[in-house]
This record gives C-alpha cells, sequence and structure tokens, in this order.
C-alpha cells in the first residue's frame, strides 16, 4: 500500500478523528488541572490546544461525512 493510498483510507481518517479528539479532552483535563493551580496561562494555552483539536477532529468528520455515504 502505497503512502497516499493510506492518507486517503477512512480507517486512517477515523484513527486521526479519534487521536486528536483524545488529544483534545487530555488537554481539557490539563485545563481544569491548570485552574486548579492557579497556572493561569498555561490554563489559557492548553484550553486553546485543546479547543483547536477538538475543532480538527470536528472539521474531519464534517469533511468526510458525504464521502462515508458513498461507500
Amino acid at each position: 500500500m502505497k503512502v497516499s493510498d493510506l492518507v486517503r483510507h477512512h480507517l486512517f481518517h477515523a484513527f486521526v478523528r479519534w487521536g486528536l479528539g483524545l488529544h483534545g479532552i487530555i488537554h481539557l483535563a490539563e485545563t481544569a488541572a491548570n485552574i486548579y493551580e492557579r497556572a493561569w496561562i498555561s490554563a489559557f494555552l492548553s484550553l486553546l490546544a485543546g479547543f483547536l483539536m477538538i475543532a480538527g477532529a470536528c472539521v474531519d468528520l464534517t469533511h468526510h461525512r458525504g464521502h462515508d455515504e458513498n461507500r
């Protein structure tokens, strides 16, 4: 299997989506810990990273939704 075929494969995209989502959840937990420790800048950066990870997972999901219906 070529790398280009792997990148287009729906299971690869599902793996990336779940990875981004879980990574985003970890960042949200990190944000809670940072708030508890009153590390406000770290909390903000963790929140931003978590938002970007979860947003990336959602964008990938909606981007490929039409392709999955054609299978």
